[in-house]
């Protein structure tokens, strides 16, 4: 709020009749002078009489102080390699796994003030050194939305891909020992997942990587074909029941509306539900006859 002590000040800049209010002016009492006129309206007063008046449009800036035409803009960019004002969308895993809290993205800050007074008045951002880096909330205000949906996507594609792998055996449902026992899965290659981030279409693209069969008797194999082709063979050695299931790894894309398909950094795993396999001891016998 600012005030003129002397009504000769006050009458330099503007005049009133002492107890005249100011009509139909929309910036709003109690806030700063630079929101007003930043074009916000909020912010500057005028006390007029003993009244105090919001005042703007043309009248804010000749009855300012000096220093209120200045405009502060500031720019949050994730801690990346070559990272700057410029590059404020642009996000890495470094940035997103560099914070104590899981939602949380790393940033540098970029500052500058800008004098609306000035025609062009165009001053380059500079980073804030103290402190180097802060860690932000991706919904907080400020974030690029481009950073924010990639920042959610990447921190939460292990939570939405949730598809796991079915077990497909043969032969069963028993197997006998010391013979090769087929393990393959009829779960899809890849598979979308349409989501509403900050009000926007997204679709992540959830892609199979590998498969690592978990055979129930300590032994594991894996491999990175799908379907047919990715099938695994294991050999039983004792009889009994086992449990056997698989374990996916997925990679992932996303794109946001009709932009362009973006990678997801890092990987989701999703582990199916064992099937139980018996497995039983072939034994020969002599027939008479």
């Amino acid at each position: 709020m600012h005030t003129f002590s002397s009504p000769a000040v006050a009458a330099m800049l503007f005049v009133l009749p002492v107890g005249q209010t100011v009509p139909d002016l929309p910036c709003a009492k109690g806030t700063s002078d630079e929101a007003c006129v930043e074009g916000k309206q909020d912010g500057f007063e005028l006390t007029v009489g003993d009244a105090e008046q919001p005042v703007s449009g043309n009248r804010r800036l000749a009855l300012s102080r000096p220093e209120s035409p200045l405009r502060t803009e500031t720019i949050y960019a994730p801690t990346c390699t070559g990272n700057g004002p410029g590059a404020s969308d642009v996000l890495c895993n470094e940035a997103i796994t560099a914070c104590p809290v899981p939602s949380e993205v790393r940033f540098w800050v970029y500052t500058r003030q800008v004098d609306t007074r000035i025609a062009g008045d165009d001053p380059p951002f500079e980073r804030v050194s103290n402190p180097p880096y802060i860690c932000r909330d991706l919904t907080a205000p400020g974030i690029d939305p481009a950073v924010a949906i990639a920042g959610i996507v990447n921190r939460d594609f292990q939570r939405v891909v949730a598809l796991k792998g079915v077990p497909e055996i043969s032969p069963e449902p028993d197997t006998l020992v010391n013979i090769d026992t087929i393990f393959t899965t009829s779960s899809p290659n890849s598979y979308d997942i349409p989501l509403t981030i900050l009000g926007r279409s997204v679709v992540i693209t959830a892609t199979a990587s590998r498969w690592t069969w978990h055979f129930g008797d300590g032994a594991t194999g894996s491999t990175a074909a799908a379907g047919a082709q990715g099938r695994v063979l294991h050999t039983y050695r004792q009889s009994g029941s086992r449990g056997a299931y698989v374990v996916i790894e997925w990679t992932g894309t996303f794109r946001v509306g009709g932009g362009p398909v973006q990678p997801v950094s890092g990987t989701a795993t999703t582990t199916g539900d064992p099937v139980t396999i018996a497995v039983k001891q072939a034994r020969t016998e002599l027939v008479g006859g």
